[in-house]
């Protein structure tokens, strides 16, 4: 099956931090990885945060002088999360101010979701099409809005790859809003597409760790859970968000934007795209990495995304509007980062003095001299440079993802090149 197909299968799910629709769609989510399911129940407390219960609209209808003008049931989006409920006669321009809709999308139905992090602030309200506000005229309209809440669990699923070592990087992507395919399904189907690929790799030296939860919530108790010899193993986090559209893939650094995983995350992306759109930390995509990046954990996190697009936070984040090669370019490039921090390795020499090179098939010639003098710059020049270089930079502590950028060369290439050296006997990795 391809990654389209997958987004196909997970999106027609009511999705949101608690609920059925997030039960339901963990089936589908175990027939593709053996996940491990976490639990935690509705009205736990964290920090200030609460974990809400289970939404269920009851009825949810704006009439005028008995005629039905709107009814909220007829999308899972047509009322506000976790609305208070309200019954009453209203004027048109209160109702107004309980009435949230798209005015860059008219016929759009938008997502309205702060209720869910912010429980103690008052508030009923219908998302409606702008397209339907404008043809409502002055008078008194009645509002039957009514919903339950009940007790639920968040559901956080993991599913780990492990490595040669325990030190982890963790892949991340939110499962919390209903019936969009972008914002995140794409992020969900191709996390479950990555570890497919990675489990094919015989030798890991990293292990790999897949979450699909609520965004926030599903983080922040998760890590909470954790006991310090595990989160200290949690190397760096790749946030997958909303990259299944058709614009180019954009990144997102840490918050100190030089960990190794910020560094392999460009030098992919570099040899990837040449050239990329790339910002600082919540300048480009906000969402899980403030959880990640909270002390004490402290876990550098990266953003990968495509954001932002035309049906975001609407009904119109639809399968139709994202792309397969878009979907298998997103699984690719994560993929070749994961691959840059598995051949990120250091060297030690093992040999004294300067080495004849071209004994040992090694040597990399220099361009011919122009007129200028030698084209260092030239892709000749910086494999020259390179060579030359290698023998000062096996000191223990400088990685291939920086030599591959401090010379501008694909990694894996330099990776090959360098255990030509090892298997000659001329260097080890450390």
């Amino acid at each position: 099956m391809n990654i389209l197909e997958l987004v196909k299968k997970l999106y027609p799910f009511n999705y949101s931090v608690t609920g059925h629709g997030n039960d339901s769609a963990i089936e589908v989510m175990c027939s593709e990885l053996d996940f491990d399911v976490h639990e935690y129940r509705s009205g736990q407390s964290l920090n200030g945060w609460h974990i809400p219960p289970e939404m269920t609209v009851i009825k949810a209808e704006i009439r005028k002088e008995g005629n039905l003008v709107y009814d909220g049931g007829i999308s899972p989006l047509g009322v506000v999360s976790q609305t208070d409920n309200f019954q009453g006669s209203v004027t048109l321009d209160e109702l107004k101010k309980h009435i949230f809709s798209d005015e860059k999308n008219m016929d759009a139905i938008p997502y309205h979701w702060s209720r869910l992090y912010r429980p103690n602030e008052p508030l009923w309200g219908f998302c409606v099409p702008a397209s339907t506000v404008e043809t409502w005229t002055d008078g008194n309209y009645d509002v039957d809005l009514r919903v339950t809440k009940s007790a639920a669990t968040m559901k956080v699923l993991t599913y780990k790859l492990p490595g040669k070592s325990d030190d982890t990087i963790l892949l991340h992507a939110h499962n919390c809003h209903p019936f969009q395919a972008n914002d995140d399904i794409s992020g969900v189907a191709t996390g479950i597409r990555l570890m497919q690929n990675l489990s094919r790799i015989s030798e890991r030296r990293y292990s790999y760790v897949l979450m699909i939860s609520p965004e926030l919530f599903g983080p922040l108790y998760w890590l909470n859970d954790l006991d310090s010899k595990d989160i200290d193993h949690i190397k760096g986090a790749i946030m997958l968000k909303s990259v299944g559209n058709n614009s180019s893939l954009r990144l997102q650094q840490s918050f100190s934007g030089d960990s190794v995983i910020d560094t392999a995350a460009h030098s992919v992306m570099s040899t990837n795209y040449n050239t990329y759109d790339w910002g600082e930390f919540r300048t480009i995509y906000g969402n899980d990495e403030t959880v990640f990046e909270s002390p004490p954990f402290n876990i550098p996190s990266i953003s990968l995304t495509r954001w932002p697009f035309p049906e975001y936070h609407t009904d119109r984040d639809t399968p139709d509007k994202i792309f397969e090669d878009r979907l298998a370019d997103t699984v690719n490039t994560v993929f070749d980062i994961c691959m840059a921090l598995e051949m990120n390795i250091c060297l030690k020499p093992c040999f004294k003095g300067l080495v004849n090179l071209s004994h040992y098939g090694l040597y990399k010639p220099v361009p011919p001299v122009e007129s200028e003098g030698v084209n260092y710059s030239s892709n000749a020049g910086r494999w020259n440079n390179l060579m030359n270089a290698l023998p000062r930079l096996m000191d223990r502590s400088t990685g291939l993802i920086e030599i591959s950028q401090r010379y501008e060369l694909p990694i894996i290439e330099v990776y090959e090149y360098v255990n030509l050296w090892i298997d000659e006997g001329l260097a080890e990795a450390c």
